[in-house]
């Protein structure tokens, strides 16, 4: 449907403007709203326009998701590799899998699958010498959460790492080995990026017809406007097929880009780099703004930065880069004007953002310009949950999680934290009842489950705190039953905070006059509805920039 000029008369409007949360009609022209409120204030020079009557439909902002993976997912693909492994729960599963798959395919090159949770292998792990007996060949096996895997001696082999190859990053990074100091084939967080040279189908109608599925997925749940937090490896290739996408009018929506830090040699440069991708890239719908960096890792592998040690070891996890390389980053990214993105899962991750903030604000003697972004935030330490309102620091969650999703169940989780820290893991609405900006996102890392990226899942779960596979409302309340979201705080956090976290506040976000005409069009009432049927919206109609999909 194409329109330009009209107004839109008898529906519900949530406009995200906390000086106007509501209003019946809106009056839209050249991609901007030029009036919102009741219909009997709308001025006489604008009610000659085509006017559509909703029938009482709820209308929202158009939603913003704050932190997605568009090139990675679609490296990664629609299925598991190549082994229909994803559901192994066990070590003897996964390496049954394997062996059915070598027998199966015997002259395949390289074998690769996605298992199921890291602690369903057992501490002992995979030894590569184990998997050496059922193949030759290159394999690697992922874990569900992509921040661990095994692998056997040929994928080490592929990838250079030999006994003396150094750790990138110790504590967080790094090669498993044994008390004799002998590699057995563990690989946690970055270091394996070389493994998705083997793994990764990069041809470029691949990749090409991924984005544009996940774009267009995006664009019908909704999401007029996206950050995409890293395609890692090629970088530059995911970015020059998007600018083609764009030239012949393939993305619908607004893509916030970054350049990713995931190795330390890459400091040095980033911001050169950065400058370098910004000129060559940016287009109408591209925009980059923002620096992203892989921090910490999980706490499922024991990577991600805690501030006292895990349960059931004596490490903390480990950073990509020390507290002093944190604060000077952020001056730098200050002179430039390039806002700054982290993932930081553990509290000690957070807290390193937290202070390198505070103390470049120090030395400047003023708060930052640019814009620094926590995300993930599974832990918080309690001393530094109003440090986020103090600083100025963004958290951005992803609601799909908040039913335990992204961890293990809660007893293997208190093995691994502790008790408190167990049970009081994702807390956005405590760090939003501080005053703090809080935003929302997707964070999925490859087609397999494309439903999940709809931010109404992640509005039901964030809301129940009830995993949707495990039963929705049969399912337990992941803890704290507290930190469960309200439905305007969650609307809150994919519109105007998310606008905010984009630098895009002047431009979308909210319904006011001015603004580009976003908007989502439901024919259900979500704030009536039961809450556990959320996840199945679908929107009627979806305007971007006022024009109708």
């Amino acid at each position: 449907m194409s329109k330009t000029d009209y107004i839109l008369t008898g529906g519900r409007f949530y406009t995200s403007d906390e000086a106007r949360p509501w209003a019946d009609t809106v009056a839209v022209g050249d991609g901007r709203f030029l009036f919102v409120g009741k219909e009997e204030d709308l001025p006489e020079e604008l009610r000659d326009r085509e006017v559509i009557d909703l029938g009482g439909r709820l209308v929202l902002p158009g939603l913003v998701d704050a932190h997605a993976h568009v090139g990675l997912s679609a490296l990664l693909g629609d299925d598991d590799g190549q082994m229909p492994a994803y559901h192994c729960k066990s070590k003897e599963e996964v390496l049954e899998t394997l062996r059915r798959e070598v027998k199966a395919h015997p002259l395949r090159l390289f074998y690769g699958m996605i298992y199921g949770q890291a602690e369903a292998i057992g501490p002992e792990g995979i030894h590569r010498k184990e998997l050496d007996k059922i193949v030759r060949r290159p394999v690697v096996l992922l874990e569900e959460e992509c921040h661990s895997c095994f692998v056997n001696s040929a994928a080490l082999k592929a990838i250079g790492v030999k006994e003396d190859t150094p750790d990138p990053a110790p504590g967080y990074s790094y090669y498993d080995r044994d008390e004799e100091g002998r590699l057995t084939g563990g690989i946690k967080e970055m270091a394996m990026m070389p493994l998705l040279k083997l793994a990764g189908d990069f041809r470029k109608e691949k990749m090409r017809a991924g984005m544009k599925r996940i774009l267009d997925n995006l664009a019908d749940h909704g999401v007029t406007s996206v950050f995409d937090a890293g395609s890692y490896l090629k970088e530059e290739g995911t970015f020059r097929i998007l600018k083609e996408m764009d030239e012949k009018g393939e993305i619908p929506i607004r893509i916030e880009a970054s350049h990713i830090i995931f190795k330390k040699d890459q400091l040095p440069g980033a911001i050169e780099e950065f400058k370098r991708l910004r000129s060559l890239y940016e287009t109408e719908h591209i925009h980059f703004h923002t620096m992203k960096m892989m921090l910490d890792g999980t706490q499922r592998v024991r990577t991600a930065k805690m501030v006292t040690p895990y349960e059931d070891s004596d490490t903390t996890g480990g950073t990509l880069i020390s507290a002093d390389q944190m604060e000077q980053f952020i001056l730098d990214l200050e002179e430039e004007g390039i806002d700054f993105h982290l993932h930081t899962v553990g509290e000690g991750a957070v807290r390193m953002v937290m202070d390198g903030v505070q103390k470049a604000r120090e030395t400047l003697g003023r708060p930052l310009r640019i814009r620094v972004t926590c995300a993930h935030v599974e832990v918080l330490h309690p001393d530094d949950i109003d440090r986020f309102r103090e600083l100025g620091i963004i958290a951005d969650f992803t609601p799909s999680w908040h039913g335990g999703a992204c961890a293990a169940e809660i007893p293997v989780m208190e093995r691994l934290l502790g008790e408190y820290r167990a049970n009081h893991s994702l807390q956005a609405k405590t760090v939003m009842d501080t005053g703090a900006v809080v935003t929302f996102s997707s964070d999925e890392v490859s087609l397999h489950a494309l439903e999940r990226w709809s931010p109404f899942l992640g509005m039901e779960i964030g809301h129940t705190r009830q995993e949707i596979n495990d039963g929705g409302k049969a399912a337990p309340v992941f803890p704290p039953e507290e930190e469960r979201l309200t439905l305007e705080e969650l609307i809150k956090g994919y519109t105007v905070n998310g606008a905010f976290q984009l630098r895009m506040e002047d431009r979308i976000g909210s319904m006011e006059a001015g603004k580009e005409a976003d908007m989502v069009i439901l024919k259900e009432d979500l704030f009536t509805m039961d809450p556990y049927s959320i996840h199945a919206i679908r929107p009627s109609f979806v305007i971007i920039r006022g024009e109708w999909r």
